[in-house]
């Protein structure tokens, strides 16, 4: 007599488990969402404080350009005045070595007359354009060197020499040559006359 296998019945699968395996995949994507908006939303308030920040910084930069162009143009020199050279920036720079010092933006011209004269000229013009005279650091010496102050509390230093000795005594040591009695002889008064004029808006230290 055959014996009849007895079946085994499948065991039931519980809807909740298989409601709950189910909604698994669906709280993982909404967690990576929440973190990719969140990522996204820091990302964007640091570019914007970065981009704030530059425009700021650029502004600022603009500004003190434009009034340290201000403050040449208001020396009112004529064609008399050649510019020899330039350097005039916005950026506040401070010397590598020496932290508490800034860099002067800066003018070299040449001017058609004695250095006592252009001193005398220029030192009018710069107290007309509203600085005072605050001291003379090496009085005696070859250079004429003024320095001044506004009343904002931005520094202007003039320094004159005479032309014909400067070239001379360049000259004399490119050549490499004993012209000590050539360059003694030399009116240091003669013109034309070297300028230079430095503008600081931070201190007095150049």
């Amino acid at each position: 007599m055959a014996t009849t296998k007895k079946k085994t019945p499948p065991k039931k699968v519980s809807t909740a488990k298989n409601t709950k395996a189910a909604a698994r995949p669906w709280s993982w994507r909404f967690s990576i969402l929440t973190i990719g908006i969140y990522v996204v939303a820091i990302a964007t308030i640091v570019l914007a404080a970065f981009f704030v920040a530059n425009k700021v910084a650029a502004h600022n930069i603009a500004e003190r350009y434009d009034r340290i162009q201000s403050i040449y143009s208001n020396l009112k020199l004529d064609d008399s005045y050649r510019v020899e050279r330039a350097n005039v920036f916005g950026v506040k720079q401070f010397y590598n070595n020496d932290k508490n010092r800034t860099v002067s933006s800066s003018i070299d011209y040449v001017h058609g007359d004695t250095v006592s004269n252009t001193a005398k000229e220029l030192n009018e013009k710069i107290k007309a354009a509203g600085f005072k005279f605050i001291d003379e650091p090496h009085k005696g010496s070859v250079v004429t060197q003024y320095h001044y102050k506004s009343i904002d509390g931005e520094y202007l230093h003039l320094s004159v020499s005479s032309k014909p000795y400067d070239d001379a005594t360049t000259n004399a040591y490119v050549m490499d040559k004993d012209t000590s009695d050539i360059i003694n002889s030399i009116d240091k008064n003669a013109g034309p006359s070297n300028v230079s004029i430095k503008v600081n808006l931070d201190d007095n230290n150049e």
